[in-house]
C-alpha cells in the first residue's frame, strides 16, 4: 500500500528541484557549469523524499545523502553563487528549523554597506512571506536564490575590497563595539580580555561586532601584530 506524501515532504522536494533548476540555468563559465550540473543532480536526487510510502526510509537516507553531497561540492564552488545554507532552505520544512541568518560582512564601502542593508530586508521580506512559501514554494524560493546570488557576488566583492591596505584599519574598527560605550578603541590584552578606551572591560567575544571566529578577526589581527 502506497502513502500520499506529507505536505511537508513535498515542500522539501520542490524546494530541492527549483535549486536543481536555478543551478542548471545559471550562466556561468565551463568549469563553474560542469560544478552546477554536478550540485543539480545532488539536488535532483534529494526529492527522493516525496516518495516515501511509509514502509522505509530509504527516500530520506538517500535525500539527506544527496544534500551532504551537495553542501561539499558548494563549499568547493563559490563561483556558483550558492551559499551552502541552500542545504537549510531545503530541509527547513522538515526539520521546522528557522531559516539561515545572513553574516556580517561590515564593507568598508559606503555603497557595499547599503546594499548589504538592502539585501539583508529583501531576505527577512522573503522570509516572512510565509503564505508565499507555502502557496507557490516555487516562485518563492526562486526569489530567495536569487538574492542569495546578489550575496554572494557582494561578499565577494567586501572580501577583495576589505583586504585592501587602504582599509584594513577602517574594516577592523567596524569589527569592535565596546559593550558599555560602544567605541571602537579597545585594546586585546592576555586571556582573551579586551580593554576599551572607556575603561570598560570585556571578553573578547563580547567586544567583537563582527561573525569572525577569534583570531579570524581582523581587529584581532591588527592588535596582535602590533
Amino acid at each position: 500500500m502506497t502513502t500520499t506524501a506529507h505536505p511537508l515532504q513535498i515542500a522539501a522536494a520542490t524546494r530541492a528541484r527549483t535549486a536543481a533548476n536555478v543551478a542548471r540555468d545559471r550562466f556561468a563559465a565551463t568549469e563553474t557549469m560542469s560544478a552546477l550540473r554536478f550540485i543539480a543532480a545532488h539536488f535532483d536526487a534529494a526529492t527522493a523524499c516525496d516518495a516515501y510510502d511509509g514502509t522505509t526510509n530509504a527516500p530520506f537516507v538517500e535525500m539527506w545523502q544527496a544534500l551532504a553531497d551537495a553542501r561539499e561540492l558548494i563549499t568547493m564552488h563559490p563561483d556558483s553563487l550558492l551559499p551552502d545554507t541552500v542545504i537549510d532552505y531545503i530541509t527547513a520544512p522538515l526539520t521546522a528549523a528557522p531559516l539561515p541568518t545572513l553574516p556580517r560582512l561590515l564593507p568598508a564601502s559606503g555603497p557595499d554597506a547599503a546594499e548589504e542593508t538592502a539585501l539583508r530586508a529583501e531576505l527577512e521580506q522573503l522570509h516572512a512571506d510565509t503564505e508565499a512559501a507555502d502557496v507557490d514554494t516555487e516562485r518563492w524560493f526562486r526569489a530567495v536564490l536569487t538574492a542569495l546570488a546578489k550575496w554572494k557576488r557582494l561578499e565577494a566583492a567586501v572580501n577583495v575590497d576589505n583586504r585592501r591596505p587602504c582599509n584594513r584599519a577602517r574594516v577592523a574598527d567596524l569589527h569592535l563595539k565596546c559593550i558599555a560605550c560602544g567605541g571602537s578603541t579597545i585594546r586585546f590584552t592576555v586571556r582573551e580580555w579586551a580593554v576599551c578606551s572607556c575603561g570598560k572591560g570585556q571578553t573578547w567575544a563580547d567586544a567583537m561586532a563582527c561573525d569572525c571566529m577569534g583570531y579570524d578577526c581582523p581587529a584581532i589581527q591588527r592588535e596582535t601584530a602590533n
